[in-house]
């Protein structure tokens, strides 16, 4: 069958690239299932009525097709109850998350295709209704016509009904439109790679591994019966499934294939999802990835029985259940399918054995002897409070400049994964906050100054590119010089904020990035867990716990008029999921009074391990909403609901615009407070709008370097600095000396040699107590 479809339609056909016919009117169509107008029970009996009603679905043995109708509306009657409870449990103020992303399908399709194009879609069940969609094709003057069934898979339950009923209806106009569709497309080379980004990402935002997770794939279930006739669906899921699973690098041990949504007494295809995520929970997986394979758009199957009754059932056990987004509008799928109505579908099968697997890079062995002589970092970073003080010799970067090169925290694993593969490092990460742009890595033979010179000219073409911006100064630092700059960053040294306290998290959230990208080796992990728990010793121990604030609470405190705002009754909403996020939800409760109950954090995917129990822990009652986009309409009715807004969040695109503010409420009757982290910039042009106030990034930091310059002045500052920067010293001889290296290393600079180096002066050395060592 999939044979004479593929011979008819012509779906390798290159007559409709751009190069021809460019005077004839073009389209494509997209059909897709169908869903209820509205999650009523007439609405849904409806509905159901017609989905059942058809042969591909229910088929009746010959003589008995005059059945299909009556038993239809017979089961209709009894399940349309339930359905419409399940249908309202994912209703949106836009109607039907499956029509409202094939709107927006439509929308990114036309986009990316030629001008001339036009884009349509309709429901095989329900509106709009394939015969009224042909109809206005054939209105709009269309001559030739594209037809993508939104399955990948072909089946005669989904595929082949769509285009039954589409020829049917295609009789009744007299236009002649030359039709050339895409009934089988499972082994596309674009729709796979989409399919493998889509999940690589999910896993990289959730800090998931084939170590830590298993993968469960998940498609639409279809009775054996159907098979036997012939129906080759489950080979065609099970192709893309082994396709998908190469290109993301995933082992066939940790992933299996399982299919949902069966109703009725007759068997279905096996294994069953529900019973494979039962089984999974008892062998002890903790976290469980799902991808519903076939699904190209999030609808009842995927939101609902996924994403509340199985992830309910697989909860109960203990795990973690993450369901990845199906397709939707990923910029990689509308690619793809822009390929597939110009040229057919691509199959992929010479990628075997020659695939480059996007999840992770290959581990490279771990050094037997690495010590601190292997440590290299190169780096750029902006003035802090104290300057370089007794630590290594720095340049530093005015905060415009390190802006032009710093990354969003989404794109460091790509970058790591990409360098760790093209330059001999054996461990990479990289530090990536407001103040910093510093990768540090492990190498091989640090006493081979050429080879090492080679090194360090690749992670710096790798970190700033060929044409490094007027005014960037790189700071290269080896062995010990690089670990005494990467412990006097942790306790808050070289921040803005003396002493900041947020800056272990910080390295935290770089040790989480680099174990999702696969850099981080065992000398690496022990490297970064150990200088954490020095600076805590640190903060605990010494005089210089005194001085370690938080930056969110500084700069909140600092710049916001905190007096005007009625903190134990006001409604505030945090967006990100960073440590920002959290720093900003301690503030509001620990120092601010605001009851939880009144905050909401918004965030997004489905974050675990200790990014979510850290802001778990920050909000306690509070509500959490999880989005895939921060766009959505329930992001912006909090905003619309809330006192005061913050972003914790590090993106390059405006979340918040101000046309998205206009008719939500009357601000000059009662302020809106948006307190922006983001150096990149949250919002756009929210200036003008009365009642709305805006603290960006650049007046945070302004507020933040007042409170830092008035407490550098304080003589018993500058003795706890010098407690500190002596403590620091200790432990940097103390691993030189357990790393067998007798003196560390002099430092090699990208700039000037012979520049004054920056120490505070007047230390009051007699003030320190040399019991303070917390070494």
């Amino acid at each position: 069958m999939i044979r004479s479809l593929q011979h008819i339609t012509s779906p390798t056909d290159h007559s409709l690239n751009e190069a021809t016919h460019t005077s004839r009117r073009r389209a494509v169509l997209l059909i897709n299932l169908g869903t209820p107008d509205e999650p009523t029970v007439p609405a849904v009996r409806r509905y159901l009525a017609e989905f059942l009603a058809d042969p591909e679905v229910i088929r009746m043995p010959t003589g008995l097709g005059w059945l299909n109708r009556p038993l239809a509306r017979t089961i209709a009657r009894f399940r349309a109850p339930r359905s419409a409870h399940m249908y309202q449990t994912i209703w949106t103020d836009q109607g039907s998350p499956l029509r409202t992303i094939t709107q927006q399908q439509v929308d990114a399709l036309k986009d990316a295709l030629p001008k001339t194009w036009a884009v349509y879609y309709a429901m095989r069940y329900g509106l709009p209704a394939i015969g009224d969609t042909v109809a206005r094709i054939a209105a709009d003057g269309i001559e030739e016509l594209v037809v993508v069934p939104m399955y990948p898979q072909f089946s005669g339950p989904t595929t082949r009904t769509a285009l039954t009923a589409l020829y049917k209806h295609l009789e009744h106009h007299d236009q002649t439109i030359q039709v050339t569709t895409r009934p089988v497309w499972h082994n596309d080379g674009g729709y796979v790679n989409a399919q493998a980004l889509r999940l690589e990402q999910f896993a990289r935002d959730n800090s998931l591994s084939p170590d830590n997770a298993f993968l469960l794939y998940t498609a639409h279930g279809l009775p054996v019966s159907y098979v036997r006739r012939g129906d080759p669906y489950p080979g065609l899921v099970k192709e893309t499934v082994d396709l998908v699973s190469e290109r993301l690098g995933w082992p066939a041990d940790r992933y299996a294939m399982a299919y949902q949504s069966r109703f009725g007494p007759t068997e279905w295809l096996q294994p069953y999802t529900d019973e494979c995520l039962r089984n999974l929970g008892a062998s002890g997986e903790r976290n469980v990835l799902v991808c519903p394979v076939t699904f190209t758009a999030d609808c009842l199957e995927t939101n609902e029985e996924l994403g509340v009754r199985y992830r309910r059932e697989f909860e109960k056990s203990g795990g973690v259940f993450h369901l990845c987004p199906a397709l939707n509008t990923f910029e990689p799928f509308i690619e793809a399918l822009r390929d597939l109505v110009l040229r057919g579908p691509k199959p992929v099968n010479s990628w075997r054995g020659n695939v480059r697997p996007l999840l992770r890079p290959n581990r490279k062995p771990a050094l037997p002897t690495a010590g601190i002589e292997n440590l290299v970092m190169v780096g750029a970073c902006s003035p802090g409070c104290i300057g370089a003080g007794d630590g290594p010799d720095l340049r530093f970067t005015e905060t415009a400049q390190l802006r032009q090169v710093k990354r969003p925290q989404c794109a460091v694993p790509d970058f790591l994964r990409s360098l760790y593969e093209q330059v001999n490092v054996r461990e990479v990460w990289l530090w990536n906050t407001c103040k910093r742009f510093e990768l540090y890595a492990v190498v091989d033979n640090p006493d081979e100054t050429d080879g090492r010179a080679q090194i360090v000219d690749q992670m710096r073409r790798n970190l700033f590119g060929d044409d490094e911006p007027a005014g960037l100064h790189v700071n290269i630092l080896f062995g010990a010089d690089a670990y005494h700059h990467l412990l006097r960053t942790a306790a808050g040294m070289n921040s803005g904020l003396p002493g900041e306290r947020d800056v272990v998290e910080q390295l935290q959230a770089a040790h989480r990035l680099a174990e999702a990208a696969g850099t981080l080796g065992p000398f690496a992990a022990q490297l970064l867990e150990d200088t954490v728990a020095f600076e805590r010793r640190l903060e605990a121990d010494s005089h210089w716990g005194r001085y370690c604030p938080a930056y969110t609470h500084t700069a909140i405190a600092s710049t916001v008029p905190v007096d005007k705002i009625d903190w134990p009754n006001c409604r505030a909403v945090v967006i990100g999921g960073s440590t920002t996020s959290a720093g900003i939800l301690r503030t509001l409760i620990e120092q601010f009074n605001v009851p939880s109950r009144q905050i909401t954090l918004i965030y997004r995917g489905h974050k675990k391990g200790g990014q979510i129990k850290m802001l778990r822990k920050a909000i306690g009652g509070g509500r959490r909403l999880r989005v895939q986009d921060y766009g959505e309409p329930p992001v912006i009715q909090a905003i619309a609901d809330a006192d005061v807004v913050f972003f914790g969040i590090d993106r390059e695109e405006p979340v918040l615009r101000g046309r998205q503010l206009h008719d939500l409420r009357d601000f000059a009757r009662r302020p809106l407070y948006v307190v922006d982290f983001n150096v990149f910039g949250s919002t756009k042009a929210l200036e003008g709008i009365a009642g709305v106030a805006l603290f960006d990034a650049d007046m945070l930091d302004a507020g933040v370097e007042a409170f830092a310059e008035h407490t550098v002045n304080d003589p018993e500052f500058r003795d706890a600095l010098a407690e500190a920067e002596q403590a620091l010293a200790r432990r940097v001889e103390h691993m030189c000396k357990r790393d067998r290296l007798s003196e560390p290393r002099a430092s090699a600079r990208a700039e000037d040699p012979h520049e004054q180096r920056v120490v505070l002066s007047n230390h009051p050395r007699s003030a320190v107590r040399e019991e303070s060592d917390v070494s």
